[in-house]
């Protein structure tokens, strides 16, 4: 019986992981991904076609995360499985436990980050593009979009791999919260911009609206930095299209 993985197995176990969703269903939502991303591990670990059976059941339940963060559980388990037969361990209960407590934190933390931060902010940057310079647009989005996406998949099977149960101490710190900020912070900035672009574009490179759109992304950047109440940085964007539209009559 092998204790441990090799890099080739453990390439497989991380390839694996991009089709995670692909068996996505209501019992166990990706759970049975999940046990599919380790078969390369109990053929690795079990010689016997039972003791794999047993490994890969005891993976088949219930399971969830974001698709992109899978990989900050799953290189955990893999090291500890590696654990588990190398010295023994007589219960496994512990890393379905660990597996439990990592469901909430990291969907939480994936749809946060992406779905509500990087995946507007690029579509808003190709959308900018796209009307300034064309098609260019779909593969500089796919380039942005995908830069975090990879790294996010790499750096938590990487780290996860390397610290088991202590990669919990990782996610806790909460730094993810902190980059969602900056972004979200980058993504006003941005959807002022492409507002200013839109209107420029839209109303025959009018240069006065594209003004009032900059003016108005600056301001809002700002105000929001100062925790300025929402309706007084609505304001103060309508006082500057104001004040634009009297100067340029």
């Amino acid at each position: 019986m092998a204790m441990r993985t090799r890099k080739i197995d453990r390439f497989n176990i991380f390839i694996r992981c991009f089709f995670i969703q692909a068996s996505w269903n209501f019992k166990a939502l990706i759970g049975l991904g999940f046990c599919f991303c380790l078969i390369p591990l109990a053929r690795r670990l079990f010689e016997t076609a039972k003791g794999r059976a047993e490994f890969l059941r005891r993976h088949i339940d219930f399971f969830n995360s974001h698709p992109y963060f899978v990989t900050w559980c799953l290189g955990a388990v893999t090291k500890l499985e590696e654990e588990a037969q190398r010295k023994n361990w007589p219960d496994m209960r512990s890393i379905s436990v660990f597996k439990e407590r990592l469901t909430g934190p990291l969907g939480v933390q994936g749809d946060q980050l992406f779905w509500n931060r990087i995946k507007p902010l690029t579509i808003a940057v190709a959308m900018a593009v796209g009307l300034t310079c064309g098609w260019i647009a779909l593969p500089i989005f796919l380039v942005i979009y995908n830069i975090p996406h990879f790294y996010i998949r790499i750096r938590g099977w990487r780290l996860s791999y390397r610290m088991g149960f202590d990669i919990v101490s990782v996610l806790s710190k909460r730094w993810f919260q902190a980059i969602g900020d900056k972004i979200s912070t980058v993504g006003f900035f941005v959807a002022g911009v492409l507002m200013g672009i839109a209107a420029w574009w839209s109303l025959g490179q009018n240069l006065a609206v594209l003004i009032a759109f900059c003016l108005s992304a600056i301001a809002t950047m700002a105000l929001i930095r100062l925790q300025v109440a929402v309706k007084f940085i609505i304001l103060a964007v309508i006082c500057i299209g104001i004040v634009v539209g009297f100067f340029t009559l």
